[in-house]
This record gives structure tokens, C-alpha cells and sequence, in this order.
């Protein structure tokens, strides 16, 4: 049997939860109680339990501190935390610290009882002392999880002909279903506000989630199973026609009780689509599609919210002339390598898209990714390197994004620091072009050259390398070209006795008129009296 102690400095809690909980049934035996800190870790050295449900705040230690404590000792205990108050950092903290769970007080003996039931399976799991009976049930369990998980994750992600060929039967024989013929359903429920890489926070969640859709949807369908994807969980439901207002209503019910962990976890906001529902298996996807849809349509209607219904939108962004006129402007900035000008077009960008009138959530992050995959052409087509995982990165990130504005900062930031960083980068590398056209230039002036020939020399189409000449040298190609063909000439008329016609012919130029205007224009002097006052 485990042993279980209860600390809570209000006796009246200690008495309930003792009262609330078949002991026996759960084969557990109450080994104590603390109503302090000091003295539950007292009992925790004396006593040895395998379960400490502990109050969040007592005298003495805190419930924190009595899991930091116990850690400390290195004895082997499961935690259940209990808290009537919004304490974010304590929620924080305790998860981070692994306890098997955190339950707000009005304490409910379904919600105890099956932490406690979790517990005593993995406390058995690991100490080997299940029966042969229950060892058999629960490895035919995860079997059957898995081949349910992997059909639902094919159906999330795999071609859609991959999912028509398989009838009710198929599918409850082959992935351990109990499906019958009536409405079919996805349902997505996201969270917003926790932080990426916060994976303890996702794990808590998704034990939550799976124990309210349990408590919500027992009874009502005919089955269900649920798949986790970062802050997005999907419900798969089947259910029959008579449930249908029903199921909603249970489905709202998820989210208020889901909403409580806003308790929990600060910052927390949690959405849920309520995709369109289906007679035919073979239609799930169109079910999915609007539960994702729905999902990000709270960007724009705001997030905390059951989403249901059709989206339509009557305009498109993409295929307008406000965005293609965004695209010309783009491309002119970033071919410019002007990062403060990159930033005012996506700044443009950002106020002209929250101005457009009935825009979906869905067609904000379809014009965002838009602007991402051009950003990643233009640097491809003129060759200078950016992260490989660019776009990854972004459509890892925008997801933990909740609203239009987010979306659209979050795009500016990561286009503009990535910008910056090529942009670095090309200007060190283009330091040895712009030297290679430099010295072909000043090679060949007396030629016939033009700007295609020597960016071809230097590596780069024409528009791109006029445009980083003239930022490089801070002249355009003819300029620097025509400044080197003067220098040649004042040289020749300083130290030659040749007639200004051959001289023009020596430095590149066949018009002898439009090389003396040209002179007299860059010296102030026409040829032949530069000649006389430096000879």
C-alpha cells in the first residue's frame, strides 16, 4: 500500500481530503497529517510516505519549499500541490520542479481521485508490483494508444487520399476504434500565452486537457481521442446526431474549465475551434480544416472564446493591388541594403494590413508567410545567405503568437534582425567585388566597357550591382568610370606632348567634343588649358 501524508495548516482541508478519498479502493493508506511546513517535513524524514498532498501556503515551510526540501533529501515522493489563490510564480515553480499535479481548491474528489489513480499505476510501473493481470491490460493500452494516435496523427497530417480508402470497420479493427455511423468532428483547443520552449507548461496542460475532456465527454460519445501538437491539442469526436447541442455545450464546458488554469499559469489565454461536423469519415479533414481556421480567426476576434461557424472573407490580400504594390516596394528595399528602409516598408506593411476590413486570422498569417517567402527569393535570386531554418523558425514562433498586432511584430522582428545579419555579412563579402570591378575598371578604361561587362566580372546581374556600387564607392558605375578616364587624361596632358584627340582616344573616348565637355566639367579646365597651367 502507499502511504500518503496531508499538510495543510486549516484542519477543516485535511479533514475533507481524508474523508473525500477511498482510501482503500486506491490502495493507499493515510500514514499522517501536518497542519505546518517544519513539522510535514518532519513526517516526510520520519515516516517515509509515497504521497505528500500538500497546501501551497503554510506556516513554516510553503508547500514550494517542501518539495525543495524533500528534493533535497533525495527521497522519492509524488507531490500533489493544492492552492485556493492566484499564485502564478508558485504555479510556475512547482511544475518546474515535476509535481504530479496542482489542483485549486474547491478540491474535487473526481479530479483527486484520479491524480491519486495515476500515481499509485506509475508507482507500480516503476516498482514492478503490478499483477500480471494489470501489466497485460496496460501494455495492451499503450499498444492500442499508439495505433489510435498514429491513425489520428495521419488524418492531422498525410494526404487526404491516403484516409478515403478506410471504412469505420477498417479503421476500428486495424486502430482499436469503437466507431459507429453518425457525426464525426475535430475540435482544437489552443493556448496562448505560455512560452515556447516551456515544456513542463505544454506537459501540464495536456494532463489537464485529457483529464477535463475525459470528465466532459464520458458518456456522450460513442469515442474520442486526443493528439498534441506544441500548444494546439486536437479532440477527435464521434458522437451521435441527438448529441449534437450537447457535445457543444460540453465542449464550452472544457473551456471554462480550462479558463480556471488562467489561475495557474499567468498570461494564459485559452481558444478553442469548434470544427464543422461530418457524416462521412472520409470528410474529417474539411472538419479539421475549420477547426484550424476557427483557431486562427482569434487573432482578429480575440482569443478566450469558443469559435464556431463558417469563415468567408470578401477581400483578398493577396491577389490585390495594395499588395503588389507592397511586393514592388519590398524588393526595391532590399535590393538597396538599406536596413532602415526594410524596417519603414514592413512598418507599412504592419498599419495597411490591421486597416483592412473583414481579414481573417487565417489570411494574416497566409499574408505573412507571403511576406516571408518573397524575403527568401529576393535573397536567394541575388545570392546572399540567410539562416537555412528561417522559415521554420518563423512558423514555430508565430504560433505562440495571440492576436493580428503579435503576428505582424513578430514578422517585422524576425525579417528585420535576419536582414540585418546578411546584410552584415554581404558588405564584408562585397568588399572583394566591388576591389575585382575597381581594378578591371582602371585595367580596361581605355575600352569600351559597360556596366553588364563588369558585373559580370564582379558576379552580380546589373541592377544588383549598380545598385551596391553606388553604396559601396558612393558613385554610380559611370561616374567612377568616367572619374578614372579624366585622371588618365590630366596624367597624359601633364606628361605628354599628344594632341587632345589621341588622348581621347587613349582613355576610351572616340568623340573628342563629348570628351572636352566632359573634361572641362570634372577639372574646371578645358584640355588645353589644364595643358598650358600644369605642363
Amino acid at each position: 500500500m502507499l502511504k500518503v501524508l496531508i499538510a495543510d495548516d486549516e484542519e477543516k482541508i485535511c479533514q475533507l481530503i481524508e474523508k473525500l478519498i477511498d482510501w482503500q479502493a486506491l490502495d493507499m493508506k493515510l500514514c499522517g497529517v501536518a497542519n505546518n511546513g517544519i513539522e510535514a517535513l518532519e513526517k516526510i524524514e520520519a515516516l517515509s510516505p509515497d504521497v505528500v498532498i500538500t497546501d501551497i501556503r503554510m506556516p513554516g515551510y510553503d508547500g514550494l519549499d517542501l518539495v525543495k526540501k524533500t528534493r533535497e533529501l533525495n527521497v522519492g515522493v509524488e507531490f500533489v500541490i493544492i492552492s485556493g489563490y492566484r499564485h502564478f510564480e508558485y504555479a510556475q515553480t512547482a511544475i518546474k520542479y515535476g509535481v504530479s499535479d496542482y489542483l485549486l481548491k474547491p478540491i474535487k474528489k473526481q479530479e483527486l481521485t484520479e491524480t491519486l489513480e495515476k500515481i499509485r499505476v506509475r508507482y507500480n510501473e516503476k516498482s514492478e508490483q503490478l499483477t500480471y493481470e494489470e501489466r497485460v491490460r496496460l501494455a495492451r493500452k499503450s499498444d492500442a494508444e499508439r495505433l489510435r494516435t498514429t491513425w489520428f496523427s495521419n488524418v492531422l497530417y498525410r494526404d487526404r487520399s491516403e484516409q478515403d480508402c478506410s471504412s469505420l470497420e477498417e479503421i476500428n479493427k486495424q486502430y482499436y476504434y469503437q466507431l459507429k455511423p453518425g457525426y464525426f468532428q475535430i475540435v482544437c483547443v489552443k493556448f496562448d500565452g505560455i512560452s515556447m520552449p516551456d515544456e513542463k507548461n505544454l506537459e501540464f496542460l495536456t494532463e489537464k486537457t485529457t483529464q477535463i475532456a475525459e470528465q466532459m465527454l464520458k458518456g456522450h460519445v460513442f469515442d474520442w481521442e486526443l493528439y498534441v501538437e506544441n500548444s494546439h491539442i486536437y479532440l477527435f469526436l464521434n458522437y451521435g446526431e441527438e448529441n449534437r447541442r450537447l457535445i457543444r455545450r460540453q465542449c464550452k464546458n472544457i473551456l471554462n474549465e480550462l479558463a480556471v488554469l488562467e489561475s495557474i499559469l499567468e498570461g494564459l489565454r485559452v481558444t478553442i475551434g469548434f470544427g464543422t461536423t461530418v457524416w462521412n469519415i472520409t470528410q474529417l479533414r474539411s472538419s479539421l480544416k475549420s477547426a484550424r481556421y476557427l483557431v486562427e480567426q482569434r487573432l482578429v476576434a480575440g482569443n478566450g472564446k469558443l469559435l464556431e461557424g463558417e469563415l468567408r472573407s470578401s477581400f483578398h490580400l493577396a491577389s490585390s493591388q495594395w499588395f503588389t504594390q507592397f511586393n514592388q516596394n519590398m524588393s526595391t528595399a532590399l535590393e538597396s541594403l538599406d536596413r532602415q528602409q526594410v524596417g519603414d516598408c514592413l512598418m507599412k506593411l504592419k498599419d495597411g494590413l490591421l486597416e483592412q476590413p473583414d481579414m481573417t486570422g487565417h489570411e494574416i498569417l497566409q499574408m505573412c508567410r507571403e511576406v516571408c517567402n518573397l524575403y527568401l527569393f529576393f535573397m536567394k535570386n541575388h545570392k546572399i545567405p540567410i539562416e537555412q531554418n528561417f522559415m521554420e523558425r518563423f512558423n514555430q514562433g508565430v504560433e505562440f503568437c495571440s492576436s493580428a498586432r503579435e503576428v505582424l511584430r513578430y514578422l517585422i522582428k524576425e525579417i528585420s534582425a535576419s536582414y540585418d545579419k546578411a546584410v552584415v555579412g554581404k558588405m564584408q563579402e562585397n568588399n572583394r567585388p566591388i576591389r575585382i570591378a575597381k581594378k578591371y575598371i582602371r585595367d580596361h578604361y581605355r575600352e569600351a566597357i559597360t556596366l553588364e561587362t563588369v558585373s559580370e566580372v564582379a558576379g552580380f546581374n546589373p541592377t544588383y550591382f549598380s545598385s551596391l556600387f553606388k553604396k559601396e564607392t558612393g558613385k554610380n558605375f559611370l561616374e567612377f568610370l568616367s572619374e578614372v578616364r579624366m585622371e588618365q587624361a590630366k596624367g597624359l596632358l601633364k606628361e605628354s606632348n599628344l594632341s587632345v584627340a589621341v588622348i581621347c582616344e587613349e582613355v576610351g573616348y572616340s568623340d573628342v567634343k563629348y570628351f572636352t565637355k566632359n573634361f572641362t566639367k570634372y577639372s574646371g579646365l578645358k584640355p588645353n588649358e589644364y595643358r598650358k597651367l600644369y605642363s
